[in-house]
């Protein structure tokens, strides 16, 4: 019975770890680079989800050099963005995990 509840209890949990998904089509407006581990864009849309409507990417992870350049391709062929997943940090601002342009 406990390995039961063990094994729910870490379900629940790496369930609340999940990334959230902007499940919308939105667009670039403006692109931004801070310091050498941090960037991220506005949307032209609003974005009350995120802490002043900014979806934010760690650069210092491959992964996030990836969705960056992803971010540059697509405002500067005014690609849609179809698909955006996200985790919220404890302040509220919003991570980007994964992007996808249409």
């Amino acid at each position: 019975m406990k390995k039961l509840l063990l094994a729910v209890g870490l379900f629940v949990y790496c369930g609340a770890a999940t990334a959230d998904s902007l499940g919308r089509v939105v667009h670039i407006k403006r692109i931004f680079s801070e310091g050498s581990t941090t960037a991220g864009f506005y949307i032209k849309e609003s974005l009350p989800e995120c802490l002043w409507g900014l979806m934010y990417i760690d650069l210092s992870k491959e992964s996030g050099k990836a969705i960056f350049s992803l971010v540059l391709t697509a405002k500067t062929a005014d690609q849609s963005i179809v698909r955006i997943d996200y985790k919220k940090d404890e302040s509220g601002k919003c991570l980007v995990s994964a992007l996808h342009t249409e």
